[in-house]
């Protein structure tokens, strides 16, 4: 296993591990909760529906209203009032009062106000201090506790209320206590609060309750959907514009039309800003705390009816997650980084679509499928990139001593670091030897023999590489070159006869320029080119390998090479180039069969009238 590999191994541990315990609730960060929060705001934006819920209606004690019939607080006899309208003149099912009355009215403003309530399901609100401060408010009378054994595990405990004037027990009451999470915006309740060994279940479940009978609930309150800390989400799913809100002064009024709050549930709340009864939501930084609570209710009849949207799947982003993570580390391994980042950019894409699209996710695991998606990012990706310029620079260094720079680039941005494994392919090969090399070898000294061979091959080498071929070797004073591979070139045999031409065209300028380092002597080289099918790849050992071409189109090319001599030509060319060129003007020469070859073969050099051809 290699060091890369092993660090692939630990960060596919580590986001394992990290996300098993992020699932579990086990380690919850505050950076980790606030990514949920903000991902989670974002869906219940996307997912808010302009169409009004008929079962619900608002009425609202708003600006209009507090100046027709006097500043808040309003006496009891009118709110029993409204309330009585609301039952009787319009025939609501429920009325929730998101209001409270902590303290003792005038006697006959609170009879009636009670009245009202013993003989219909009118629902009044407390409040729970859940600081754990010694110092919380006590103010008013609590009520409607469940019975003994009801509830929610891990029911949030109150440390103090804000109650009602009134210590009934025959008259419904639930909580309107909203939780804020760190910073200040409300996406979560309580759906029973633990105070003083009893439990209180929420406005929205109360008035569900009411206005069914204490016998026979709707809704189980122990059956609906909490995190671990007892919190139920809010699924806020309508924009207040969508509402169907109803002026309190109508209401009193007997104007307020009979069709948004007949034969419904009816919340009565505030908008009004000296009440200041509003909270930061997802939705609006400045959100009617009323509203809060006819989203919960909505939510209460649709899961006590089994209709709307369905239960959340926990299930859902952790298979995501799981999936991902191997995903992206099988991925990592063995494609380019860039495929897996594409990949990775893609799954992340999918799964906000998803989330924009439906409510299934739980919101508490909501950002948990994107902690693989940034693991691999921030950690993996640096890695990969590291490894692979390492890896770049590397095969840089190996392979540079074959192919021009710009071919080598090419080559890597086409294939990537696999382009040397050993595979077939169309190539023309090229052979060039120093005429006489070893009758000058015996007369020259060493060293001006070792300059005046690094002059020659240095300037046949350039031909090569601006043709872009491929040098495969040095053999003395011989040099093997190819088309068409690593880099695929539909034209290598013209390639191939373009550098020999040039080669040959090199060496008559150098003669020209009479070197000192040649001593006088007439330089030529003798060429064989061959195309066909060969091996080419880096072959050899396991303790030295190097990139070549072998099979029987190479063979060819070296005895093309000899052969050139006995012919007294500078150029000999196979029939296949001869076959495959295209811009070449070729003439025979002879037919003749090659040194180890039991057939024939015809013979090509250049055409008199080619440029640079061979006089």
């Amino acid at each position: 296993m290699t060091t890369l590999d092993r660090i692939r191994l630990t960060i596919f541990g580590l986001v394992s591990l990290t996300a098993c315990l992020l699932a579990s609730g086990v380690w919850s960060p505050e950076l980790y909760r606030r990514i949920g929060n903000a991902i989670d705001d974002w869906r219940q934006v996307q997912l808010l529906s302009a169409r009004p819920d008929p079962r619900i209606a608002v009425v609202d004690i708003d600006e209009r209203s507090l100046e027709a019939i006097g500043p808040w607080p309003w006496p009891r006899a009118v709110i029993a009032r409204l309330a009585q309208n609301l039952f009787v003149q319009y025939r609501a099912k429920a009325v929730g009062l998101d209001v409270m009355f902590p303290e003792a009215g005038s006697p006959q403003g609170d009879h009636a106000l009670l009245a009202v309530a013993h003989q219909f399901p009118l629902v009044f609100a407390q409040a729970f201090a859940l600081s754990g401060d010694a110092d919380a408010p006590h103010a008013g009378h609590i009520g409607g506790a469940l019975a003994a054994g009801t509830g929610v595990a891990h029911a949030p405990i109150a440390s103090g209320f804000v109650g009602n004037f009134f210590d009934a027990t025959d008259v419904c009451v639930g909580h309107v206590t909203p939780h804020a999470s760190l910073d200040g915006v409300v996406r979560s309740i309580a759906p029973v609060i633990r105070y003083a060994n009893a439990v209180y279940p929420m406005l929205a479940w109360q008035m569900m309750h009411c206005r069914a009978g204490r016998q026979s609930p709707v809704m189980p309150i122990d059956r609906l959907p909490v995190d671990p800390h007892g919190l139920m989400h809010i699924p806020f799913r309508h924009p207040v514009q969508s509402l169907d809100v109803v002026s309190a002064y109508d209401v009193l009024a007997q104007t307020a039309p009979s069709a948004l709050l007949a034969k419904r549930y009816v919340l009565v709340g505030s908008s009004a800003l000296g009440l200041t009864d509003h909270v930061a939501s997802p939705i609006d930084p400045w959100l009617p705390a009323v509203i809060v609570h006819a989203e919960l209710l909505g939510e209460m009849l649709d899961l006590g009816s089994g209709e709307g949207a369905p239960r959340p799947a926990a299930w859902l982003p952790m298979a995501w997650t799981a999936c991902s993570i191997v995903a992206f580390a099988v991925l990592f391994r063995v494609q380019r980084a860039s495929i897996a980042l594409v990949a990775l950019v893609t799954a992340t894409s999918l799964w906000l679509v998803l989330l924009a699209w439906t409510r299934i996710v739980p919101a508490g695991l909501a950002a948990l499928p994107l902690v693989p998606a940034a693991a691999f990012l921030l950690l993996q990706a640096p890695v990969e990139w590291i490894s692979s310029q390492a890896a770049i620079r590397s095969f840089e260094r190996r392979f540079n001593r074959y192919l021009p720079p710009t071919v080598l680039r090419e080559i890597i941005r086409q294939r990537g670091l696999v382009t040397f494994k050993p595979e077939r392919r169309q190539i023309s090969v090229l052979f060039v030897d120093i005429e006489g090399y070893t009758r000058v070898a015996e007369q020259m000294p060493p060293e001006q023999l070792a300059t005046m061979t690094d002059v020659i091959l240095s300037r046949l080498t350039d031909c090569v590489h601006q043709t872009h071929g491929t040098l495969d070797k040095y053999m003395g004073d011989a040099l093997m070159a190819f088309w068409g591979a690593p880099l695929a070139q539909s034209d290598h045999a013209d390639r191939a006869l373009d550098c020999a031409l040039a080669m040959l065209r090199e060496m008559r300028e150098l003669n020209r320029s009479a070197l000192p380092v040649l001593d006088g002597r007439m330089i030529r080289v003798r060429i064989g080119v061959n195309s066909g099918t060969a091996v080419v790849g880096e072959i050899g050992s396991a303790f030295r390998k190097s990139y070549t071409a072998i099979g029987d189109t190479v063979n060819v090319a070296s005895r093309l090479q000899e052969y050139a001599r006995t012919l007294e030509t500078s150029l000999l060319i196979g029939q296949e180039t001869a076959r495959q060129t295209g811009r070449h003007r070729l003439q025979a020469c002879a037919q003749a069969t090659l040194r180890g070859r039991d057939a024939a073969e015809q013979l090509y050099t250049v055409h008199e009238g080619e440029p640079h051809a061979i006089h």
